[in-house]
């Protein structure tokens, strides 16, 4: 598993930043298909997402990237977003991971690391004053007018370790050395941000 996060600060907010982008890729059981998710900002509280695919190529691995989250069910985009690097793709392998809610499956690395206010968790986690700023009424919905109401976010505690840089905050997990180099990993992530547009970049 690689997770990549981007988030910014607000110094009005304590437990949670606000998101602008993610990378998370899964691995399948042989160790031959990689499937993603992506999530870049486009300016404002427009984003892009995407889904991404990765087959084995020698002692690494080499990725396509495509439009659509890879929860949508598009499998003749995800077909076309692997032929072009592989003839192998399986789309019954690929609906395994891009289907599955088990725990560490995408669906579950996207609702841990992308959420909003709608969260049903997230006002437990708040502090008082992030009560107020939110604007959760006795129902616990937030202000439809308030100032995050359309605001993609991440709780802090789910990227601890973070690294501080630019005005943002970059959080990175890596579990696949033995699949993958870390410094292999972060020349893949260059490139597989580089094929994601929006407005930040995974580079370190």
């Amino acid at each position: 598993m690689i997770v990549r996060v981007c988030a910014e600060k607000n110094k009005k907010l304590e437990n949670v930043a606000i998101l602008k982008g993610v990378i998370a890729i899964v691995f399948n059981e042989q160790k031959t298909f990689a499937y993603g998710y992506g999530l870049k900002s486009q300016g404002g509280n427009d984003f892009g997402d995407y889904h991404i695919i990765g087959c084995k190529d020698n002692d690494s691995f080499k990725f396509s990237v495509g439009h659509f989250q890879p929860f949508d069910g598009f499998y003749d985009e995800y077909r076309a977003t692997a032929e072009k690097i592989t003839t192998d793709f399986n789309e019954d392998d690929a609906r395994k991971y891009f289907e599955s809610y088990e725990d560490n499956s995408l669906s579950f690395l996207k609702d841990k690391f992308v959420t909003d206010l709608y969260n049903p968790s997230l006002p437990d986690i708040c502090s008082d004053k992030e009560h107020k700023i939110f604007g959760f009424d006795e129902d616990l919905y937030p202000d439809e007018n308030g100032e995050f109401h359309d605001a993609k976010i991440c709780l802090l505690k789910d990227i601890k370790g973070y690294e501080e840089k630019d005005s943002f905050l970059w959080y990175s997990f890596n579990d696949c050395n033995d699949i993958i180099s870390d410094k292999k990993v972060e020349s893949l992530i260059n490139a597989i941000s580089n094929d994601m547009p929006g407005n930040i970049h995974f580079l370190r």
